[in-house]
């Protein structure tokens, strides 16, 4: 007779973050709450999108954050949430295109599970590109911002 006793796995919290990770369109989502952990991922498709003819130099957001994942300029995200480029609606953003930033200044909020998160520069310099959107949801580790 085996002496093992099984364990029901509740099933519920995956399924939700299951369902959290295809509305927010993401890959991997993880979850902890004391001894409980639980990650759910799926592979991402991947998708080219060429600039319209109509785009200016100017452009702040740009879909190649893949580029800038190594680049030691990067403010990475550091966690899976929504971006916030301003503290409120109708507010002036945090930080613009050759702002100056010091270490520690608020660049953006990432709002996860209904909390507002600020997000700090690690690097000092100038803001020299905007990678993400007002309001675009984020994964961790994405590329928000290059400073140099």
């Amino acid at each position: 007779m085996n002496n093992k006793t099984k364990k029901k796995i509740d099933v519920k919290p995956i399924a939700d973050l299951a369902k959290i990770l295809d509305d927010l369109n993401l890959t991997e989502i993880s979850y902890s709450d004391g001894d409980f952990s639980v990650s759910v991922s799926k592979a991402a498709a991947t998708q080219t999108i060429l600039p319209s003819p109509v785009e200016t130099k100017n452009e702040q957001v740009e879909n190649t954050e893949t580029d800038f994942r190594n680049d030691p300029r990067a403010i990475k995200s550091p966690m899976v949430g929504t971006v916030y480029l301003q503290p409120e609606p109708g507010a002036n953003k945090f930080v613009d295109i050759g702002s100056q930033i010091k270490s520690g200044q608020t660049l953006l909020i990432i709002e996860a599970m209904k909390t507002m998160n600020p997000i700090e520069s690690s690097l000092q310099g100038k803001v020299l590109r905007i990678l993400v959107e007002n309001e675009q949801a984020v994964e961790f580790g994405q590329p928000l911002m290059l400073i140099g």
